[in-house]
Formats: structure tokens, C-alpha cells, sequence
């Protein structure tokens, strides 16, 4: 944007879709006011197979004049979109984004950790999905990390590498509200220690591998 910012007209309308962490937002803000253009921070809930059918939600936060213009995009990429604040530069967007991607993240990473000592223990996953079938201990989201892992079919919806990249944004952005956050950071370096394996490309359900040498 600071190499194409100067081609742009004033009154254009910048959206922010990445997840950009707390403390960058503020400067992306800064950065389209320089330029007089319109910010929007707008990071997204999902992955690869429900980007590819116009299925994320949208997490925005900008002013109300641009909202109409930008309807068609919005709607095009995602099923709803979540208005928080009238300001992009104040990260509420990001923030929502931060704290729905820690508990996809604490999922994925439990999920893991259930698998890998059931492989160790000798218990067939199956009989641990059948166990908690229907009761509040069972989710969507388990089921579908679950069935990666005994195929070794590591697909990449939402890689390692960019799971890794968000869990270091989440502990940053807790360390700086002054909220220790235990788990968030033991789940970096899982995911910093199954890239170092090589399986940085690969879908962030091989965080299951960070369990063996």
C-alpha cells in the first residue's frame, strides 16, 4: 500500500482483510490518512474451502458512509458481515478477529494433544470420538481436524505457517493488555516447532506431528 497509496485517488476506500495483529492497525490507519483515503480494517472468519464459496464472516469496522459501496464486495466473499465500530484505526475488528482465532486455534491444538497420547497409549481415535459422540464434549470442529489425522492428510485449508503467525499476534496483543495467556503461548510453539518440522505448508492439524520427535 505505500508503493500504491500514491496512485490512488483521495476519497478511496482501503479494506483491510488481513489479520494484521493490534498494534499494526493503528499504522495502516495512519498510513491511508496520509493519502487521504478510507480505512477499513475487515480480517475474516474461515478458511480456504469456505472463502472459495463467498461463506466467511466479516469482522469490519469503518464509517458508515463507505458501507454501502463496499456491500457488494463484502457480500460476494462472506455470508454476513459484522459492523463493531465506526472507526478502522481503533482495531475492534482485529481485536474480535484475535480472540474467535485463539479459541480456533485452542481447538486445533486440543484435538492434537488428544490424538497424539491415544497413537502413544495404543487407543484407536475412533474410540475416543465415539466416547464423547453427542455429549457437550463433542464439536464440529474436533470432528473435522480429528479426520486428518489418522490419513496423515494434512491439506492445507488454514496452514501451520499462518497458524503460527496468528498465535504469535495473540500473545503479543495479550502480553500488551496485560493478560497472560498460557495456552496461546504453549500453541506458538507447537506450531513454530511442527514448521520447524517441515510441515510449515501443510493444513494446522499437523500440529499433531509437533508431538514426535
Amino acid at each position: 500500500m505505500t508503493a500504491a497509496a500514491r496512485a490512488l485517488r483521495p476519497g478511496g476506500v482501503w479494506l483491510q482483510l488481513t489479520t494484521a495483529g493490534v498494534e499494526a492497525v493503528p499504522a495502516l490507519a495512519e498510513l491511508a490518512r496520509t493519502y487521504q483515503l478510507v480505512f477499513v480494517d475487515a480480517p475474516v472468519l474461515g478458511t480456504k474451502g469456505p472463502a472459495e464459496k463467498g461463506q466467511l464472516t466479516v469482522l469490519a469496522a469503518g464509517p458508515p458512509q463507505v458501507r454501502d459501496l463496499l456491500a457488494p464486495v463484502l457480500d460476494a466473499v462472506g455470508q454476513r458481515t459484522v459492523w463493531l465500530s465506526d472507526d478502522g484505526a481503533s482495531a475492534a475488528a482485529t481485536r474480535l478477529k484475535l480472540v474467535c482465532n485463539s479459541w480456533v486455534l485452542t481447538l486445533t491444538q486440543g484435538a492434537a494433544e488428544a490424538l497424539a497420547p491415544a497413537n502413544g497409549l495404543g487407543v484407536d481415535p475412533r474410540g475416543f470420538l465415539d466416547a464423547i459422540a453427542g455429549g457437550p464434549l463433542d464439536c464440529g470442529y474436533l470432528r473435522l481436524k480429528s479426520a486428518a489425522i489418522p490419513d496423515a492428510d494434512y491439506t492445507p485449508s488454514f496452514s501451520v505457517s499462518t497458524a503460527a503467525n496468528d498465535a504469535r499476534l495473540i500473545v503479543e496483543a495479550g502480553t500488551a493488555a496485560g493478560v497472560r495467556l498460557d495456552v496461546a503461548a504453549a500453541g506458538a510453539e507447537r506450531f513454530r516447532r511442527a514448521g520447524e518440522q517441515g510441515h510449515g505448508a501443510e493444513d494446522m492439524a499437523a500440529t499433531y506431528l509437533a508431538s514426535f520427535d
